[in-house]
């Protein structure tokens, strides 16, 4: 047993998914067989995130036979490496008390971030076996809105006094017994409000009797609680910064956001904005089946009603299709294609507004772009298809037309509401990667066929 938990710290560093798969795979089986105590020894080797990932992956009635033994051996960390769903499961089977002990070890931004993934009765009987100081801050935390500097305030930071001199901080560090590893340090003047950041490895590089306030970096970003997180992710990747102050009203210091714990909080905003794009409101891979479908089905919902809006148009020109039942098999094409040019549109268009490249400035000039881009493309592939429908469908030189300025038309209007929906909804401070795909789609598919089959009935029938 000794030489596998050796190999494993050994061989879990590589990084090989198939090197995780085996060992999970014996650590089910040493469960399965009753050699808990065993699991155990592995599992508490584990990486903290690597623990996580095993614990998400297995069900309840493992929670129920493996975490009583873990529980002393159990990193406070792993809690918050836990997915939305599987923290509440974990923390029942490894009982509230134990779960509030552990929590109690973590910075206040994690441990906001696990209770809040718990049910409310569970969260008030946990924050009552935490300390009271402990306590306080978590609760201060969640009066702040969601997706906001409050809920991710770290409140152990370094600050020095910018009077002080390169000898004093370095002194200051040594002298204080400091929890966790820190690369930078706030510097702030008589008042303690912050004039600048200065990173710990610069210290070495001037002399001790250097003054701080002329070493320091003034090239800095101030935020408050009530800051959005998302643009504090522009701010951090717009100026490549490893540090940004948190002040409160009257601007003085209580806190920072350091690049650690940015890393983990842009993951996240990507991770939203890709489901959000597809209709999804969380990440639900290890969500139970009534929670996965029941996230996944409000916007499904939305999808059929614009379906009829679409079917109702068709159904108009019922009369149009009967008498030439070609239009039937190429209309789809009309509306598929313009769907796709919609959505590189939009997808575009959400990502510059997330970068806030879009601006009142310059609006007119991306949605104008889309537009001519878009039509250019439709140009293109109108007279391609064209040319293929001639001769592989046998149809007339008319029909071949109509189909091309069908697609022309379709592309200038997906390029159109592609630009101009995400835009729109930003505008009207909703998120624009939540309902523009739906939107969309109905829009080219609803122009699609309409001026496909509206051209077919001026000119064929």
């Amino acid at each position: 047993m000794a030489t596998f938990v050796h190999k494993l710290k050994k061989t879990i560093l590589s990084g090989h998914q198939e090197q995780f798969a085996e060992t999970f795979e014996y650590i089910n089986e040493l469960i399965n067989n009753g050699e808990l105590e065993k699991a155990a020894e592995i599992l508490s080797s584990l990486h903290y995130a690597d623990l996580a990932d095993f614990l998400d992956n297995a069900n309840q009635k493992t929670y129920k036979k493996i975490l009583p033994i873990l529980t002393s051996k159990i990193k406070p960390e792993t809690l918050v490496f836990l997915s939305n769903s599987t923290t509440q499961p974990v923390v029942e089977a490894l009982g509230l008390y134990e779960s509030a002990q552990l929590i109690d070890q973590l910075d206040i931004e994690d441990a906001i971030e696990v209770i809040e993934k718990v049910h409310d009765d569970i969260k008030q009987v946990i924050l009552s076996y935490l300390k009271k100081e402990k306590r306080y801050q978590i609760l201060e935390g969640f009066t702040y809105p969601e997706n906001t500097v409050g809920r991710v305030i770290e409140r152990n930071f370094i600050s020095f006094r910018e009077n002080w001199t390169i000898g004093q901080a370095i002194e200051y560090i040594s002298r204080d017994s400091l929890e966790n590893d820190f690369h930078a340090a706030i510097i702030t003047d008589s008042k303690y409000r912050p004039v600048g950041n200065i990173l710990i490895s610069t210290l070495l590089k001037y002399p001790s009797s250097k003054i701080l306030k002329e070493a320091m970096n003034l090239e800095f970003k101030i935020a408050d609680t009530y800051t959005e997180l998302s643009e504090l992710v522009f701010v951090f990747k717009q100026y490549a910064l490893t540090i940004v102050p948190v002040v409160n009203k009257s601007g003085k210091l209580i806190g920072t956001v350091s690049i650690e714990n940015m890393i983990y909080i842009i993951e996240e905003q990507t991770e939203k904005d890709i489901m959000k794009l597809s209709g999804v409101q969380a990440q639900d891979t290890f969500f139970n089946l009534f929670k996965t479908a029941k996230h996944r089905f409000p916007w499904l919902f939305v999808n059929l009603i614009t379906a009829c809006v679409t079917s109702i148009i068709i159904n108009q020109f019922s009369h149009t299709i009967s008498k030439l039942i070609t239009l039937a098999s190429i209309m789809p094409i009309v509306a598929s294609m313009g769907g796709n040019a919609g959505m590189q549109a939009m997808t575009v268009t959400v990502r510059a507004l997330a970068n806030k490249d879009i601006n009142p400035a310059n609006v007119t000039k991306v949605i104008i772009k889309e537009i001519i881009v878009c039509g250019f493309n439709g140009l293109l592939l109108a007279f391609i298809g064209g040319c293929t429908l001639s001769l592989t469908m046998v149809v007339g030189i008319n029909l071949s037309i109509i189909f091309a300025i069908s697609v022309i038309i379709n592309f200038i209007v997906a390029g159109f509401f592609g630009a101009m929906i995400p835009i729109l909804l930003h505008n009207l401070h909703m998120d624009p990667a939540t309902g523009s795909g739906v939107f969309l789609t109905t829009l080219t598919d609803s122009f699609g066929f309409f001026s496909f089959l509206i051209l077919a009935y001026i000119f064929l029938v």
